[in-house]
């Protein structure tokens, strides 16, 4: 009975040892395969400036009987190389955004200021595909998320608070393509083209209108 006893316990000792023994072999070959992608990738950094056009429009509709407010940016860019052709890219950026009206005898402006973080995934092409050396095109699209600092609204040429009725957050698509060319030494030179699209109704008193933005932006990446 002991005898039996104790082969049972060396038996799951060994079990335990070999399961032990798989998962650090798993979680080696796990850290081995991050170590490889983080190795091979490459991080740049930069700062952008943007001009561009918004408004405010029900969800699939470009224009609402609304005229395109100038809404300008800027902000910092960060972008993670995976591969040649893929990469993924974030910042910190403030943007206007808002809305014109002139209408008879109504004349009403909004402008709204958010700070905004994109993430985007971002396809690329450059020499395999016939460009010169450093030069590249690129598409890319993903999700934002603005957080709301401050709004405020011109009806007639009298100022007042809009804040307390804009929703603090919007959450859209952000969509990019563009060229970039190397410029100095170890930097690039981007010009894109971009366009944002809400789908968070922004005022709490005034449903379905969504932000819109297109805009072109210049960027120096680092």
């Amino acid at each position: 009975m002991l005898q039996k006893t104790e082969k049972q316990f060396i038996q799951l000792h060994k079990e335990k040892s070999e399961k032990r023994i798989a998962s650090r072999k798993m979680l080696g070959t796990l850290a081995f395969v991050v170590f490889a992608i983080v190795s091979n990738a490459q991080f740049q950094y930069g700062v952008k400036i943007n001009s561009g056009a918004s408004c405010q429009s029900d969800m699939l509709e470009i224009a609402n009987n609304c005229d395109v407010r100038f809404s300008p940016g800027f902000g910092l860019v960060g972008k993670y190389r995976f591969t040649d052709g893929f990469a993924l890219k974030s910042g910190l950026e403030y943007t206007q955004k808002g809305r014109s009206l002139d209408n008879n005898d109504i004349s009403l402006s909004n402008k709204l200021q958010y700070l905004n973080l994109p993430i985007k995934a971002e396809f690329s092409a450059s020499e395999k595909a016939g460009f010169r050396n450093g030069q590249r095109v690129f598409f890319a699209a993903g999700p934002y998320l603005s957080y709301l600092l401050a709004a405020d609204g011109d009806l007639n040429d009298v100022a007042f608070d809009l804040k307390s009725d804009t929703k603090d957050f919007d959450f859209g698509l952000s969509m990019e393509m563009g060229i970039e060319f190397p410029v100095f030494t170890n930097k690039t030179l981007q010009f894109g083209l971009n366009y944002d699209m809400g789908f968070v109704e922004v005022y709490k008193s005034e449903p379905d209108l969504h932000n819109k933005m297109a805009s072109i932006s210049v960027g120096l990446m680092f």
